[in-house]
């Protein structure tokens, strides 16, 4: 393995936006239902890989309080879903920045605020950043004040990783995405940080869109309230990530996906642990080539909170040997492609897609060299009893669209149109 992709598993290029409303009405002739659209602007941050990773992998491992603590004291079967078939409902469709092909944001309001978040599917919790918290890393994002219509809960939450930890305090208000408003949305309240992995991000907070198992205290994240409010038709929501870097192409929607985004047909996936939105590959090849990687199967998960594609450390770094990708790009016309079999649809990878070159970068562009080029992977071991797993990451879901249908309990990808 060259210096180049270990380098990867050093220092990552994260972002973040600036602060304001970007908040357009728009039409479309794909749906019926008005689309609410939000450009945004960027920032450069940049995070350490392994904090941000410890951060991702770990953050839904929190200490309970048996009481809730003082305020003072701190195309799978043939399935197709059934198309909208009124306007009664609203449909949210939020603008997503693409910084670098590394991280995708968007905005939300709490209470009367707006807020810059990653819209994560790999986590459920949802965390913005405290007026209450005083730490200097809490202080440069925008602080969450509580508003008339909130609610004080009062439950703690801890969350420890590699190089800090977070403590929170769980409590409600209302919140909106476009016009659909969500109200008593539990929200955890970032009100003591340690560590370097938010002071030196982009964003405010993380907005975790899996499954309710993984949620503190058993209570709903954002979508299982927008759907225990019935405020869609489909509880289905949806990513299309442009490739085009310092674009306002990208976009999360909720209520169905957009069709004019897609360039071919969608393939549904059951979920097979209803925690992450886990399923199952049959395979992952390499040229075509079985290499072992998955004797009886994989487990994947769809994760739009993760740049990368992750695997198991001794498995990925078998596949950074098969690819053997030089540092100066001089092989690239000889890469492999890397497929991942999924209920008999085959999802590839070409090389153009999974090489990050000196334009998306970390360590090019923190170095200012010349033209360089390192594999989008990274080893990841996730523990039982959800693990081992691969992540298909931005880098995957960039070039398929992805669908999340709360109804049937499936994964969707579609080969998306660039």
């Amino acid at each position: 393995m060259n210096i180049f992709l270990y380098s990867l598993l050093i220092v990552l290029v994260f972002c973040g936006q600036e602060q304001g409303t970007f908040l357009q009405d728009q039409s479309t002739t794909s749906q019926e239902n008005k689309l609410y659209t939000i450009k945004l602007k960027e920032t450069h941050t940049i995070v350490s890989a392994k904090e941000m990773y410890d951060f991702l992998t770990t953050k839904q491992t929190y200490f309970r309080q048996q009481t809730p603590i003082d305020i003072q004291e701190i195309e799978f079967g043939g399935y197709v879903p059934k198309p909208q078939q009124t306007t009664e409902k609203r449909q949210a469709d939020l603008k997503l920045h693409n910084f670098k092909n590394t991280q995708f944001t968007g905005p939300i309001t709490v209470g009367d605020q707006e807020f810059q978040v990653i819209f994560d599917t790999g986590s459920a919790n949802f965390w913005i950043d405290s007026v209450k918290c005083k730490n200097e890393g809490c202080k440069q994002h925008t602080q969450y004040k509580p508003s008339f219509r909130s609610k004080h809960l009062g439950y703690a939450l801890n969350v420890q990783f590699g190089t800090g930890d977070l403590n929170g305090e769980v409590n409600s208000d209302v919140v909106k995405l476009g016009e659909i408003e969500v109200e008593d949305q539990n929200i955890a309240e970032i009100v003591e940080e340690n560590g370097a992995v938010f002071q030196n991000s982009g964003f405010d907070g993380i907005v975790g869109l899996a499954y309710p198992s993984m949620a503190a205290y058993d209570l709903n994240p954002l979508f299982d309230n927008i759907m225990k409010q019935k405020k869609l038709q489909s509880n289905q929501f949806s990513f299309y990530m442009s490739n085009k870097v310092n674009s306002y192409e990208s976009q999360l929607t909720f209520g169905g996906y957009d069709v004019t985004k897609l360039d071919g047909p969608v393939h549904y996936h059951p979920v097979i642990d209803k925690y992450y939105w886990m399923i199952k590959a049959e395979n992952i090849l390499v040229n075509g080539q079985d290499q072992g990687f998955c004797p009886k199967g994989c487990k994947v998960v769809a994760d739009t909170g993760t740049s990368l594609i992750t695997g198991p450390y001794d498995d990925l770094m078998k596949l950074l040997d098969l690819t053997n990708i030089d540092d100066n790009c001089s092989n690239l016309k000889e890469l492999p492609t890397l497929t991942f079999r999924i209920d008999g649809v085959n999802y590839d990878l070409e090389a153009k897609d999974y090489i990050m070159d000196n334009e998306v970068s970390a360590s090019a562009f923190i170095e200012g060299s010349a033209k360089q080029c390192i594999g989008a992977f990274m080893p990841l071991d996730i523990p039982d009893p959800q693990g081992p797993a691969w992540i298909l990451g931005d880098i995957f879901l960039t070039k398929y669209l992805s669908i999340y249908d709360r109804d049937v309990n499936m994964v969707g990808f579609g080969k998306a149109k660039h």
